[in-house]
Formats: C-alpha cells, structure tokens, sequence
C-alpha cells in the first residue's frame, strides 16, 4: 500500500515552498489510493515553537487537508529514537566525534581514531555514524537518476547537546510508519543517499522518491525561513494557495476556482495529478508570495 507523508520543521509557519512540498506529497498519496500522514519535525526545541506547530496545523486544516492517522509530533516521543541508536551501536556503525561544523569545514573528521581520548574528555560529544555502502546517488521518480558525486559515509545521529538529529529522526519514523514514498524538496537531494544508507543499516525498506523543485525569489535564494520568506496565508486565501501551489506543480487548473472550497479544489487536482506535469528545475515565483 502506498504511504506518504509531509513532515514540516515547525520554526516558522508554512510559506510558499513548505505548500508546494505539501500539497504535492498529500495529492500524490491521493492519487494513488494511499495513506498520507503528517510529522511535525520539532526535537530541536531551541528553533521550534509549540505554538508554531499548532499554528501550522491550523493552516493545513484550512487547506482542506485530511491525513489518516493523528500528527506525530516527535518532540513528545524522544525515547522513540534509542532504539535505532542501539541498533547502530550494536552494529559498530557509531562513534563520538567533538567536531564543530566549523572545523568540518576546514578539515575531515578524525575522531573514529580517537575514541579512547575522547570519551576521556567531560566535554559533550556527538554520536556520529560511519554508513556502509552509500551509494553515489538514487533514482527519483521526477528527476530519473540523480548522481550526488563521492560517497560521504558520516552522518550525525545526536548531536553534541543530546539533540537527536534530523537524518536519524527521519529515517527513523519514516520506516516505522512504512512510508513507501517520499515527496519532498529538491534541496533534500544531497544527503538522500546516506540516508538510503542508514534505511538500510536500520533494516527497513528503501522508499521511492520524489523531490519537487526548489522556490526561489527574485534574487535566486531559495525561498525559506532562513530568508524571511512570508507565510503564504497571509498573502492569500486558501482556494488561492491552493490554486497558486497547482500551477507551480504544473498542473491543471482552467476549471478551478477561487470562490470553490479548498477540499473540493483539492478533490478533483488528485483525480488527475499528474507527475510528468511537474517542473524539475528551481522556479522562481512572484514577488507577492515573498
């Protein structure tokens, strides 16, 4: 059966490219008969708000959006994620590493050689993970084979304040709700091979993967939280997110309306999503949605 699932970081509300991830994941799940269900992505709790996650929420509720399971929210569950750290330690897979990402920058890791001295230090350190067999890239359902380049076989798995990172929390859940594809952005593509890699030191099954293109402004950023991007409902109505969401994805929209509820609009664009209408390169798009 075909899961999917969109699993926002909630440090800001949703802007236009969290929508176009969205609305994309949640019409493929549709349109292939399946389950969709939703993630809220919040252990880092220094940049993540309660009150952001019920914001965004809300907003997926506005949109006429349904998912067929209660939200996750993974910061009320962190014991969830010592079993997969167990499992990696057991299989020799881990190590402690006192690298900043500034020093990662200048220079490669060395503390797999290290541990001795290391776990003689009182300073915090963080769990990292030296993957085998990661691939040079993976085939995307949108893109066809995407080639990343080197294998880079190390991943954070906790970082050095207890935090639980992102790659081991998401490969984590993801293969404990059997998720069978995952629709996400372009700017995800990087490090997609290490966590096909982790999938499988976890023992779980390799979902396919789609990832739609990246938003960007009129400056060539990519539209994010980082830049100050605006949320998209307080530059438009839902039916106009909606209907703006469908036409960055390409697909059609001549009988849609901005007067129609969000579920219908979004009831018949799944009864003809369209993969192959999807763009596969960066968009730019208007300067309103900034």
């Amino acid at each position: 059966m075909y899961v999917g699932r969109f699993a926002p970081t909630p440090s800001g509300r949703l802007h236009l490219g969290s929508m176009l991830a969205l609305v994309g994941s949640y019409l493929r799940a549709r349109s292939c008969g399946g389950r969709f269900l939703l993630r809220v992505e919040d252990l880092d709790r220094a940049r993540c708000a309660d009150q952001n996650t019920s914001l965004i929420l809300e907003e997926i509720a506005l949109l006429g959006i349904r998912a067929d399971a209660e939200p996750l929210i993974q910061s009320r569950h962190p014991e969830r994620y010592e079993e997969a750290l167990s499992a990696l330690k057991s299989a020799g897979l881990t190590f402690y590493c006192d690298c900043t990402r500034a020093s990662l920058k200048r220079a490669p890791c060395r503390c797999e050689s290290r541990q001795e001295q290391l776990l003689s230090s009182p300073q915090a350190l963080a769990l990292r993970a030296h993957l085998p067999a990661v691939p040079s890239g993976f085939e995307d359902k949108l893109l066809g084979q995407v080639e990343i380049g080197d294998p880079y076989p190390y991943l954070t798995l906790r970082r050095s304040d207890k935090v639980i990172s992102y790659n081991l929390a998401c490969v984590f859940d993801d293969i404990k709700a059997q998720v069978s594809e995952v629709v996400r952005g372009q700017d995800l593509c990087y490090v997609t091979p290490r966590q096909i890699a982790l999938i499988r030191a976890l023992g779980g099954a390799v979902p396919a993967y789609v990832h739609l293109p990246v938003l960007l402004g009129p400056d060539g950023q990519k539209l994010s939280k980082q830049n100050h991007a605006v949320p998209a409902l307080e530059r438009g109505t839902p039916a106009q997110v909606l209907l703006t969401t469908l036409d960055l994805l390409g697909q059609e929209t001549a009988d849609l309306k901005e007067d129609m509820q969000p579920a219908a609009i979004l009831e018949r664009a799944a009864s003809r999503f369209d993969l192959g209408r999807i763009p596969r390169a960066p968009l730019e798009v208007e300067r309103r949605w900034l």
